[in-house]
């Protein structure tokens, strides 16, 4: 009996400083909140992503309670039984997100909204209903988001961005935790333009030699770890940023007329032909070994050219891929250029090591190849006729040695140059 009680009084120890509460939406569905920390004056209402939890995450809400600010984790999955996953999301009611805000604001005088990837957009339009049912004021000090994705659909490649209407019909204070190794860190500029056009205050902190999600993903680097341990101190000083812009304004910006709802996925994965005429951009590149490859000198070969990175594990994936289509068209007349982005000579130099890729490999290390080319995720890939006009373009990685991507790009290797 006292063994058990032993046992008992160790495992009571061991568990978890949080404690559950319950937030009912005007819909009256019940979302659950996983409480970090005791009560305190400094709230961070984390929204979670996507994904779902992991054992990183709920540590990290655990460092951070340690600073002095409670943490209210949201499982919106389960309040709804959403399967975890890519747009997994999508249909939360902003209402939903209102309810949590007004109950968090209840509870604590400064509260600080956080969110991740697509999931800014809804704490955005969550942030814009709560303020047109007249409950906003200072409370509310700001959003923090990582890696904010705001686009309607991501581009395919050589396309404009289309941004959600609410990136624009924002006019809360913002602070934008940005990994370095991201493809969104290229177009942090354009996304911080985007929310200051309804007013918001926009803040960007750049986070080296991490990427996306290194904090709650189960695999990371020792900086990615580091980095993670300092995360706390790093937030808390950015609620002090929040908090000297004064909260969120009572009234909204205005919204104009465009597409609210995010992005969904897409039906194909494979080759799809570019939609609009339009030739290639310049691209003249230095390889590892300093000769410059200059796209316009294989004009009259069909062209595949890939924007990647090392630390972007679908782009890693497809290499074998793109080794085996190339042995496999390369006499037909097909070339590819590998476009590595923002890494530094010496760290491709070792990734390529035990690799064998016959194919040059080019170094972006500004990033102003990925500009030109309108890329705006890891893998880009846009295939370019004997013309030198772009004829097909994809984001994500698939197995480029299957039999119809073979076809299509025959198809294209059949056609003569005019």
């Amino acid at each position: 009996m006292l063994r058990a009680v032993t046992l008992l009084l160790l495992l009571c120890s061991a568990a978890p400083h949080a404690a559950d509460r319950v937030v009912t939406t005007p819909s009256g569905d019940d979302i659950p909140v996983s409480v970090s920390g005791a009560d305190s004056d400094h709230l961070l209402l984390w929204l979670g992503s996507e994904f779902g939890g992991t054992p990183r995450r709920t540590a990290l809400a655990e460092a951070i309670a340690a600073t002095g600010a409670q943490v209210w984790s949201v499982d919106l999955h389960a309040a709804w039984f959403l399967p975890v996953g890519r747009y997994s999301l999508n249909d939360v009611d902003p209402a939903a997100i209102a309810a949590l805000i007004d109950a968090a604001v209840a509870h604590a005088g400064h509260v600080y909204l956080m969110a991740e990837g697509r999931v800014a957009a809804l704490a955005l339009s969550g942030v814009r209903t709560w303020q047109l049912a007249e409950h906003a004021g200072p409370g509310l000090r700001g959003l923090l988001t990582f890696s904010p994705r705001l686009y309607t659909r991501t581009p395919q490649g050589g396309e404009s961005a289309e941004y959600l209407a609410i990136a624009a019909a924002s006019n809360l204070p913002i602070y934008v935790l940005q990994p370095e190794a991201s493809a969104g860190f290229w177009r942090i500029g354009q996304d911080v333009r985007e929310l200051e056009k309804g007013g918001a205050d926009v803040f960007v902190h750049r986070l080296p030699d991490v990427s996306d999600g290194f904090y709650a993903r189960p695999e990371f680097t020792p900086a990615e770890q580091a980095l993670t341990d300092r995360l706390p101190a790093i937030l808390k000083g950015a609620m002090a940023q929040l908090d000297a812009r004064g909260g969120t304004p009572t009234h909204p910006a205005a919204i104009a007329d465009g597409v609210i709802a995010p992005e969904r996925p897409e039906g194909s994965a494979l080759l799809r032909p570019y939609t609009a005429e339009r030739d290639a951009p310049e691209l003249r590149l230095s390889t590892l070994r300093g000769s410059d490859v200059d796209l316009a000198a294989l004009r009259g070969r069909v062209v595949l050219v890939n924007f990647w990175a090392t630390w972007c594990p679908p782009c890693v994936k497809e290499i074998p891929s793109l080794q085996a289509l190339y042995g496999r068209l390369h006499e037909q007349g097909l070339a590819i250029l590998a476009v590595d982005v923002g890494e530094i000579p010496a760290t491709l130099e070792a990734f390529l090591k035990d690799k064998p890729v016959e194919f040059p490999v080019l170094l972006d290390q500004d990033g102003q190849a990925l500009r030109r080319w309108g890329v705006y995720a890891f893998p880009t890939t846009l295939v370019v006729d004997r013309d030198q006009r772009i004829r097909y373009a994809v984001f994500g990685a698939f197995d480029w040695s299957s039999d119809e991507v073979v076809e299509t790009l025959q198809t294209l290797l059949a056609i003569p140059p005019r």
